[in-house]
């Protein structure tokens, strides 16, 4: 499964860029995020390890990932490597635009066992939820 949403946030590139990748902010704009704790210090870098814990169909949600690729101001890669649904991958892209920034956020998951069979129901939900995210964190940025 893939899903893929894009926004234009009224904000430079690099202040785009800065809180988006930085995983602290992810309960701000993220709407099932509770909460995420960094198992590596400093500022985002390729191969940061935290685990987002969100609340999803009622229940807690522990998932570990790591970032598996980091180009400042251009995209990043973070990688579940645990919890209910392993292997599924968010990549968030950035480009300069006219008076801002394009922020490309997408997901790819493999869908396994009782999950493959609602997959169609699991990519619509995701198609909802990216929507709303990213125009949370076009809200949070653009009141900045």
């Amino acid at each position: 499964m893939r899903v893929e949403e894009s926004i234009e946030i009224d904000r430079p590139l690099q202040e785009v860029f800065d809180y988006v990748s930085d995983v602290g902010n992810y309960p701000r704009w993220m709407a099932d995020a509770l909460e995420v704790r960094k198992d590596t210090a400093g500022p985002p870098h390729q191969s940061d390890r935290f685990t987002l814990v969100i609340k999803s169909v009622g229940r807690r949600f522990d998932t570990p990932y790591e970032r598996t690729s980091y180009e400042a101001n251009r995209l990043y890669t973070d990688r579940a490597v645990g919890g209910p649904v392993p292997n599924q991958r968010w990549e968030c892209t950035f480009q300069e635009v006219p008076g801002g920034t394009r922020l490309t956020r997408a997901v790819e998951a493999e869908m396994s066992g009782i999950l493959k069979l609602l997959e169609p129901i699991q990519k619509r939900s995701a198609e909802r939820g990216l929507r709303r995210d990213l125009q949370t964190l076009k809200n949070v940025l653009e009141a900045s």
